[in-house]
């Protein structure tokens, strides 16, 4: 006679991006040993990893059109909080360092994150964006396949890549009556492209690219050290579990 098999509660999410609403289930005491080895590493490939392999155990996003891969880190961030906040509580402790640390203060404070107060700030804008009075670009949401490619590059991160990862986030170009599909177009032509706009028109792509929605938490704390009253904002899970 077998052991008892527990029932799993499973919860639905809508995610904040691509407004995918998807099911998942609390992960489970080998999945968390798993978790808690990844993020010990710290590194940023490490906890990438780990949350991406975590989601595709406790969700049933590979089951729907979309694959995790092609989702926005916003998404899967978001989904990773919910899915730790059903199966461990909704808070954890980090320890922040002092703002003064520049100013010769090392104190880290712990400070206690509540995941409830967590929040989407910015918006998906028109994804047409006109560059010059005749010329336009269509982009999307670089996705975590594109943010995980700098990681395994093996390289440091520089702005050379991140460079190349937003250019393969311009869909179409296009002037007039004419609609270039860049996926029919080497990286190369992509980039003399992006390398030929003025620093102005540069700039108006990125300010698209700005104002994609961002997990953050706004936390006030003192430092432990030298008891500076300070605001930060976190950003990114590493920021959140390490």
């Amino acid at each position: 006679m077998g052991l008892p098999k527990l029932n799993t509660v499973e919860y639905f999410e809508t995610l904040p991006v691509s407004k995918i609403e998807t099911k998942f289930r609390p992960f489970n005491v080998k999945e968390q040993k798993v978790l808690l080895q990844t993020l010990e590493d710290g590194t940023p490939k490490a906890v990438s990893n780990g949350m991406m392999s975590l989601i595709r155990s406790c969700s049933e996003l590979q089951d729907t059109d979309w694959t995790v891969d092609q989702l926005s880190n916003t998404d899967l961030e978001w989904l990773f909080v919910q899915i730790r906040m059903k199966s461990v509580g909704e808070s954890t402790k980090v320890l922040l360092p002092c703002v003064n640390k520049p100013n010769g203060c090392d104190g880290q404070t712990p400070v206690e994150i509540d995941f409830e107060k967590m929040q989407i700030v910015g918006e998906v804008k028109d994804p047409k964006v006109m560059i010059t009075d005749t010329i336009g670009v269509v982009l999307r949401i670089p996705s975590y396949k594109d943010i995980q490619e700098l990681y395994e590059s093996g390289e440091d991160i520089s702005s050379d890549n991140i460079f190349q990862v937003l250019n393969k986030c311009i869909v179409q170009i296009f002037d007039g009556d004419n609609v270039y599909d860049t996926i029919e177009f080497t990286e190369k032509e992509v980039n003399e492209f992006v390398d030929g706009l003025t620093v102005d028109q540069f700039n108006v792509m990125m300010e698209w690219f700005s104002s994609v929605p961002k997990m953050v938490y706004n936390i006030e704390f003192a430092c432990s050290k030298c008891g500076e009253k300070q605001t930060q904002e976190l950003q990114g899970l590493q920021n959140f579990f390490v």
